[in-house]
């Protein structure tokens, strides 16, 4: 009773919230506490050991990363490249304090060869420090506490040509006025990494996050519109710490579906979504040709799937506008490269009506397939599993009723999910994914076999860089 309760108010009072408007700007890049045992796993980033006088690089222990130098890097160990972006952390400092000159901190749009670099450090007893690597200190600011008796916060954020930086205890929340403001164009981009200076210097890093400051994704379920499926998955959430839900204060939110997330979401209603995480979107709602062309104008064309066999377009006929109707004997739509599994959270959705057990709905060429129905219930399933391992994941779940059902793949770097009509119908943990580098198929399985390919109504394929909740 108090739970439908809760959903009128929230619901009445989204009424006064829609003429509002806010130039919101956010979208989590990583969140790393070092709980996982291996920081330089890729997951969700590979620290790579940098620099540092007494050359260290780092050390995992259990209180975090003991950090002398340390570059934040993909996988392939090659460090990230940034423009706009904000970072922030949890520091303590453990190195001997007598000397003064002892620094920790972080580097921002670092070019060891190019226009340089900058670097925010704080330094006993009291100060907030950042310069350029070329031409050393730029802005100074006097803190209110002594750096070295308290668990710190320090923040940057790296806007155009803006830099604005924070610190604060541990303990304490976040001031509302930075100490460092510095209008400084000469780098626009470069790597990001932490360090701790000065021979013997080394600092404990609790946790690390960082978001880049692009435009906020407020399509919680990856339909393109804000719109009340949005409003229910927040009610659903309400009070909990979600991170798809909780957008607001941006770019970090603040541990809890409120009120704010709620202003935030309806200042964004009823219009398209400006999602920079869409990778690729077939909506399938072309009325002839053998071309299905991506929606997402970036890729300019790069991404548009061809049709194979005798595919018949049904403009009027799908769940979203319109759909394409497969016969399960040879049609289906290839597509080139879209995403590697293995990088990144990632979702794939669609609709679809119809199938048979063993069809394949999204698979990656000579890979996997990344959306099926089981080969003996018909029951949804992925193939997208650790390399080390061999176990599908299956649900429990029929969608060839006949009827239009939205399935989902998601991938939050830990946990995989199946979704049907908005419902987590499986679900479990992973290392891992396998790295692909193949197009996709949608209609068919990996190898084109005889019986993958589906039979009935596929509409609206969509795959996001960023995990949904479909």
């Amino acid at each position: 009773m108090k739970t439908q309760v809760t959903i009128r108010c929230l619901l009445a009072v989204t009424m006064s919230m829609m003429v509002l408007s806010a130039d919101a700007r956010a979208g989590r890049f990583f969140y790393d506490d070092f709980s996982d045992g291996d920081p330089a796993d890729g997951s969700p980033v590979n620290w790579v050991p940098s620099w540092g006088t007494d050359a260290t690089g780092y050390t995992l222990t259990p209180d975090g990363l003991k950090v002398a130098g340390a570059m934040a890097a993909g996988p392939d160990g090659k460090p990230y490249i940034y423009s706009d972006i904000s970072v922030r952390m949890q520091i303590k400092r453990t190195s001997n304090h007598t000397d003064g000159n002892w620094v920790s901190g972080l580097v921002c749009r670092w070019n060891e060869d190019g226009p340089g670099g900058y670097w925010i450090e704080v330094r006993s007893p009291n100060r907030l420090w950042i310069g350029h690597n070329q031409r050393y200190v730029l802005s100074t600011a006097g803190l209110p506490f002594d750096v070295d008796k308290r668990e710190l916060i320090l923040r940057v954020d790296a806007v155009g040509d803006q830099i604005t930086c924070w610190c604060w205890p541990a303990d304490e929340t976040m001031p509302d006025e930075p100490q460092i403001t510095l209008v400084e164009d000469v780098v626009p981009e470069g790597t990001f990494g932490l360090y701790a200076g000065t021979q013997g210097g080394q600092a404990v890093y609790r946790w690390v996050e960082a978001a880049t400051l692009e435009v906020l994704t407020v399509d919680f379920n990856g339909d393109g519109q804000v719109d009340i499926g949005d409003l229910l998955k927040l009610i659903e959430h309400w009070g909990q710490d979600d991170p798809i839900c909780d957008i607001a204060p941006h770019p970090y939110g603040d541990g809890v579906v409120d009120a704010r997330d709620l202003e935030l979401l309806m200042s964004h209603w009823g219009q398209p979504a400006d999602d920079p995480t869409l990778v690729a979107h077939w909506a399938l709602d072309d009325a002839e040709g053998n071309i299905a062309r991506d929606c997402v104008a970036e890729n300019k064309g790069l991404c548009d799937g061809y049709l194979m066999g005798d595919p018949v377009w049904q403009p009027a006929g799908g769940q979203v506008d319109g759909a394409i109707e497969l016969d399960g004997i040879d049609d289906c739509v290839i597509t080139s490269f879209a995403l590697n599994p293995a990088v990144e959270a990632f979702s794939a959705v669609a609709w679809l009506k119809g199938g048979a057990a063993g069809q394949a709905i999204l698979s990656e060429s000579g890979g996997a397939n990344w959306l099926c129905l089981d080969p003996l219930t018909g029951y949804l399933m992925t193939e997208l599993q650790d390399p080390r391992s061999s176990t599908p994941l299956i649900s429990e779940t029929v969608i060839t009723d006949g009827q239009w059902h939205r399935i989902g793949f998601v991938w939050d770097g830990v946990y995989r999910t199946l979704c049907v009509d908005g419902v987590a119908v499986a679900q479990d943990t992973q290392e891992g994914l396998r790295a692909f580098s193949n197009g996709l198929y949608i209609g068919t399985g990996k190898n084109m076999e005889p019986g993958t390919y589906f039979s009935g109504l596929i509409d609206d394929v969509r795959i996001y860089s960023r995990a949904v909740s479909p």
